[in-house]
This record gives C-alpha cells, structure tokens and sequence, in this order.
C-alpha cells in the first residue's frame, strides 16, 4: 500500500515540479541585470545645459543676448583655470578622483549629524553628487531626494570621465542673481572672461554656489569675502596653497564690474524672434496646424512651436541678421524727427534692392521691445506703395516699353470714379519716369488698365501679401 501510494505521490509531484522549472526558467528569461534596469529608467548619454544664444547685426556686434532661464556660457574644461578646479576638489570633495560618485564617509557623518540634530542639515554631497542634483533633480532636503541623487550620481560616474563630470560641474552650478556656471558669473561680476581672472578673484566667486542667497555678492559682500578666505585658508591646509600667496589673495581688492544683458535694437530684433519662430514652425511642419480653425489644434501647435523655438535657443545658437546698425539709427530719428511729439505713428521698413536683405526696421516712434510692432503687425492700406509693384513694372514687363516713355497725366474719370493727382493738378504728357517719382495717380491708373487688372495682379502673387484677396482686384487697387 505505501508503494502504491508513493507512486502516486511521484506522479503528482513530477507535473508540479516541470511546472515549476518552467515558471523558473520564464522569470529567468525576463529577468534583467540592475545596470540594464538604471540604463532604461535613467538614461545618462548626453547631459545638455542650456545656454545662451545671441543674436548679431552685419557688422558682427552682438545686438541681442537671449536667455530662456538660466544664463550660461559653456566652456569646455581646458578653458578654465586649473586653480578653479583645485579649488574646489579641496572645498567641496577631496576624494573625486577617487570615489564612484558616493563617499561612504561623508554621508554617513551627514546622517550622523542630521540625526542628532533632528533636521537634515549636512548632505555629504560629492560633486558628483552635485551635478546630479543641479541637472536632474531638486533642492528640497528630504530623504528621498538624497536617495534618488546617490542612484543619479553612480550612473552619471558609469557613463562619465571625472574630467567630463568635472567640465558639467563647473558649468552647472549657480552663483547667484541668474548665473550659472563658472563663465555667466565671471562676465556677470567682473564684465570679463573666465580665464582673465585673477586668483583672488576666482576664489571669490567659488565662495557663492555653496549657498548663492547667504553668499550672494550684490547682497552680502563681506559674507562671500569671509568665505573665500577660508576657501584659501583650506587649501593652504591641504598643501595646494603657499602661505605666502595666501596672504596676497586674501589682501587683494576685489572689486565687482556688473554687465547688463545685451538688449539693443528691439524694433528690429522682435521682428527677428517672430521670423526664427515662423522658420521652425515651417521646417517642423507646423503651418497648417497653426492655421487650423480648430482652436484646440491651434493651441496645441503653438505649445509645440513654443516648446521647440525654446529648446533651440537653449542650445546656444548665433542669429546672425542684415542689421545695418548706423542705418537703423538714422532710421528711428527720421521717425521721430518727422512725426513729432502729437499722436501719429508710423513705422519705417528698408530693404536692401540687390540683395533683398532686411537692413533696418522701426516699429514705432518709441516702441518698446514686445509691444506691438507696427512694422509688420499693423495691416494697412498700401497707398502709394504699391504702385511700383502692381503698375509700373507689371507694365515694363509686359510692354517692353522704355522708362522716358510718355504716359497721360490728365484728369480721369471712368464709371463714376474720378480719382485725383495729390496736388489736384492735371499734367498732360508726362514720362513714366517723371510719373514714378512724382507718384502720379492718374497715369499709375493707365498703366493698370493698359496691363490688365488680372495680368497686373499675378505680379503680386510672389510677395505673398496675406490679406490680398479677390476683392481687391478692381482699378482704384491701382493707387494703393
């Protein structure tokens, strides 16, 4: 009985235990090395700051620095001083070159502290550890950000060299007053690159990111000075600072030389930004969606051009424009001069003729960046304009007929519509030279109707006028 019954046992047992190793080898199959799980949750490939970028007139000045948020020149590693660098390997993380993103010792003194104290006041943070925090995550003291930087920091070491880590670092993090990184703070308080930086001067501005409110210059000059003096203190300690050179930089005067932004020209530059947006939402295939009648795919086009013109800027690219800046001048006093201080506006558009460049552009008598731009927002009857265009050389193009050709400059009148010279003056013959400079209406209308209103306005077709529409096409167009 006890052998029967075992071998019905067995064979019970044998489909549950195949079963079992089956289950077994699926999970083995679907199972994925940690490295393999952090490297899909949190890609390190490529760590892009955002930069600014700058927009320039034809002679190649900067007429516009453009900043989405954070203000940031990026410089490569070799560029900046090796001292910077020492500077803060001894203030900040001794064991850089040595750790794998995480000093054990350090974050356990930190835990230490912190708890003995009941508040997280000591994060032990590598600079590693840093960088983690400064590009992917927040600044909130709680445990589970301190958790999520230990993981960030290790796959940033698995993707990355110490000099990389070191040159993202040093370009990263913030001094205060919307600086980021080492460059954006050097122009921003001395009005000067980083490498033209004395010691003193550098050691000064390391004293801020360690906390940019407490040791923000503009604020609490004599607190960043204290610190930077420890900073130096320190490193004399550690053996990378002679006592006698410490003396020096700690007596140097450090005096701030603040920049202000780049903003010139704003008429023509507001013009510009509109342009560069109108030429992504082009080569990204948006035109039709920004057009769309559907308020709903409208918006979501616009948040997507938005999205994109930003991540452009972001990427620290150079504008480079037709702006005739001495022209632009003259320009902006020929507006105001003529106008005068009653209420008229007006706006002023030139265009180079052989090279078909943008070369200046005023949007109002006192326009102010971003207010409305009457160079290109305010539609309006072309007037006199238009006649170069729609008359005259639709005329000598189909004519073949000589500029001292003669045209009648008398009154006209056809189905009630009598139009007049400005003057009221009739002119009898008069060559289509004298006519174009003169702005003649009456032989304007001749040519129009010797040309044909169709034929006349299929030369309009390649300027692309967005408010031209059939109703327009009748003989008093002829004269704008």
């Amino acid at each position: 009985m006890r052998t029967y019954l075992g071998y019905i046992t067995i064979f019970l047992l044998v489909p549950i235990l195949i079963l079992f190793i089956f289950l077994s080898y699926q999970e083995w199959s679907s199972a994925q090395s940690p490295y393999h799980v952090l490297d899909e949750q949190i890609p390190i490939e490529s760590i892009k700051l955002a930069q600014n970028s700058y927009m320039k007139a034809a002679n190649g000045k900067v007429i516009s620095e453009i900043s989405t948020g954070e203000k940031r020149n990026y410089l490569k590693l070799e560029d900046i001083p090796l001292f910077l660098e020492n500077l803060f390997i001894v203030t900040e993380d001794q064991k850089f070159y040595d750790h794998a993103g995480v000093y054990i010792s350090g974050i356990s003194r930190a835990l230490l502290i912190n708890s003995q104290n009941k508040t997280i006041e000591q994060g032990g943070s590598t600079i590693t550890q840093q960088l983690a925090r400064n590009v992917y995550l927040s600044h909130d003291r709680t445990y589970n950000r301190k958790l999520s930087e230990l993981i960030y920091a290790h796959q940033i070491e698995r993707k990355k060299s110490k000099p990389e880590i070191m040159e993202l670092y040093l370009n990263a993090i913030y001094f205060s007053n919307g600086a980021y990184g080492i460059e954006a703070a050097s122009q921003y308080y001395f009005s000067k690159p980083t490498g033209e930086l004395s010691k003193a001067e550098l050691a000064f501005l390391a004293a801020i990111p360690n906390n940019p409110e407490n040791y923000n210059p503009l604020k609490h000059f004599d607190a960043t000075k204290k610190r930077q003096e420890r900073l130096l203190k320190q490193m004399v300690a550690e053996g990378d600072l002679e006592q006698d050179e410490y003396e020096k930089l700690i007596k140097s005067t450090i005096k701030l030389d603040l920049s202000t932004p780049v903003d010139l020209y704003p008429d023509y530059v507001t013009y510009v930004h509109q342009e560069l947006k109108n030429l992504v939402a082009s080569s990204e295939g948006l035109d039709n969606s920004l057009q769309s009648p559907d308020v709903a795919i409208r918006k979501q086009a616009e948040a997507e051009l938005d999205k994109r013109v930003k991540k452009l800027l972001n990427s620290g690219v150079t504008i480079h424009t037709a702006l005739d800046t001495k022209l632009q001048t003259q320009s902006k006093t020929a507006v105001q001069s003529k106008l005068g201080v009653n209420d008229i506006e007006g706006a002023l558009v030139v265009i180079q003729h052989h090279t078909h460049e943008l070369v200046s552009l005023i949007g109002g008598k006192d326009y102010k960046k971003n207010s409305f731009n009457r160079a290109y927002q305010s539609y309006r009857q072309p007037g006199s304009a238009i006649k170069p265009l729609l008359d005259y050389a639709p005329y000598l193009e189909e004519t073949d007929a000589d500029i001292n050709q003669l045209v009648s400059g008398a009154s006209y009148c056809s189905n009630s519509y009598c139009p007049k010279n400005y003057s009221g003056d009739s002119y009898g013959m008069v060559t289509l030279r004298t006519a174009f400079a003169q702005s003649y209406n009456t032989p304007a209308i001749r040519l129009f109707e010797k040309t044909g209103v169709e034929t006349s306005f299929k030369y309009l077709d390649a300027f692309d006028f967005k408010k031209l529409s059939e109703k327009d096409h009748h003989t008093s167009s002829a004269i704008g």
